[in-house]
């Protein structure tokens, strides 16, 4: 059945907004660990249908390092491992030998997912921060993507976008606001090239020095693709869309997400969230995401011995902007 399948991870996934870089050779690595279920199939029309249900978590290494004080690189890429329970499996489309899955026989199936590499440049110093950014994402290998526990859609995208981030001084001055929009062109399949937006918005507040509480909205909206009618899929779909159709669908979904972070120090925090999908269409629900995570910021020999001004926000605070995580 069709779904918007972990990038986290799409974290929070998703989306990862970095209006904050860090000062000149200087970054993160955070390591993530997310566990999801997904109970409901939406429809094109918001009709939903419990067929089964996937359960699927995912280990995320990622390092976000600055080559100047404007200037950031971010490389991640996540491991998923996913099970299908229930009597609407993947086995063969159409009884055709040659489309026989085994990926949803109740058992979990992992791999390494897709790369992602991303280039941000901050266009302000000041309190408004306004970073625009292009993304690759590369699949590591080629994987199988037919099946409610496939880890992916194994397809190159390309993604443009800003990032924006504000401190919300002097009325809060322990709240921050940021979040981020992209445009994504993703690769043709079976005569369908996906266009799709990506959003989040996240408002966060430090409660003390060491502890900050997030929430955010995380929004996918594709702009093309395949309608899954809730009285005819799949029988309105030819073959090659059947076999294919968890990669062209006109995926959207809207989810809500909070985490809660502790410092132990400027360079080291660990992260708890939570996630869950308010509504959607073309794709599966996440009834619960949970994340933990683990961040240490780390110097290089680029980085200058004076305190810059280019970061406002603790370095190891930047990197925890995951909430709920699973969208492309």
């Amino acid at each position: 059945m069709f779904k918007v399948v972990w990038c986290l991870i799409s974290l929070p996934a998703s989306v990862l907004p970095q209006a904050w870089l860090s000062p000149k050779g200087e970054g993160t690595t955070a390591v993530l660990y997310q566990y999801g279920i997904d109970r409901l199939h939406v429809f094109s029309d918001g009709r939903t249908k419990d067929r089964g249900h996937t359960y699927l978590s995912g280990l995320l290494v990622d390092t976000d390092f600055s080559l100047t004080d404007k200037l950031a690189m971010r490389l991640s890429l996540p491991y998923i491992s996913g099970k299908y329970v229930g009597r609407n499996g993947h086995t063969l489309v159409r009884g055709r030998p040659d489309t026989a899955v085994t990926l949803d026989n109740g058992s979990y199936h992992g791999s390494l997912q897709d790369f992602r590499f991303d280039v941000r440049y901050s266009l302000t110093q000041g309190a408004l921060k306004v970073v625009p950014f292009f993304q690759v994402i590369l699949p590591s290998h080629n994987y199988k993507t037919l099946g409610h526990a496939a880890v992916g859609a194994n397809l190159n995208e390309r993604r443009v976008g800003v990032n924006f981030g504000r401190r919300l001084d002097p009325i809060l001055p322990k709240a921050f606001a940021q979040g981020r929009y992209s445009f994504g062109f993703l690769e043709e399949v079976a005569n369908v090239a996906l266009k799709r937006s990506y959003a989040e918005f996240q408002l966060g507040y430090f409660l003390t020095r060491r502890v900050s509480v997030q929430g955010a909205v995380v929004w996918t909206y594709s702009h093309n693709g395949n309608e899954n009618d809730y009285d005819l899929f799949p029988n309105n779909l030819t073959d090659e869309q059947w076999v294919n159709h968890d990669r062209i669908s006109r995926a959207k979904l809207l989810d809500l997400g909070a985490n809660i972070s502790y410092s132990f120090n400027r360079s080291t925090s660990v992260v708890l969230g939570v996630g869950h999908s308010m509504g959607g269409a073309n794709t599966h629900l996440r009834a619960l995401v949970v994340s933990v995570g683990f961040v240490k910021a780390f110097t290089s020999k680029l980085a200058r011995d004076e305190s810059s001004e280019a970061a406002s926000l603790p370095q190891a605070s930047k990197a925890l902007v995951c909430t709920c995580a699973k969208s492309k």
